[in-house]
């Protein structure tokens, strides 16, 4: 059967998003399922989530859809994530945390920076 790299790419986001998720609840220091929580949760594992959403949308290009569907939450909620993250970047400690994060999920993946 012939697959075409973007039914490929489709498949990967599950495990993409799930990488971010996985970063970013260590880093944070939430449980995992706490991240893929229905819910907002406390405001650490928001962040958290926020932060894996970013790392999903910037380190594996994945469109705002995509990240929306990874982890089960509409365009705008992630498109809000992304925005907030950024935001937060003007923050050092926060800049070099996900400079960090970013540079560990390349690696992880075997990206260049």
């Amino acid at each position: 059967m012939d697959r075409s790299v973007s039914s490929f790419d489709g498949a990967l986001e599950p495990l993409r998003a799930g990488m971010a998720q996985i970063v970013a609840a260590h880093a944070y220091g939430v449980a995992l399922d706490e991240i893929r929580a229905r819910s907002r949760g406390e405001s650490r594992t928001a962040l958290a989530r926020q932060v894996a959403m970013y790392l999903a949308h910037v380190v594996f290009s994945m469109t705002i859809t995509e990240v929306a569907h990874g982890f089960g939450r509409c365009r705008a909620t992630v498109y809000h994530a992304i925005q907030h993250v950024e935001a937060l970047r003007d923050d050092p400690e926060l800049n070099r945390r996900l400079g960090w994060l970013e540079a560990t999920l390349r690696g992880a993946v075997g990206q260049q920076p």
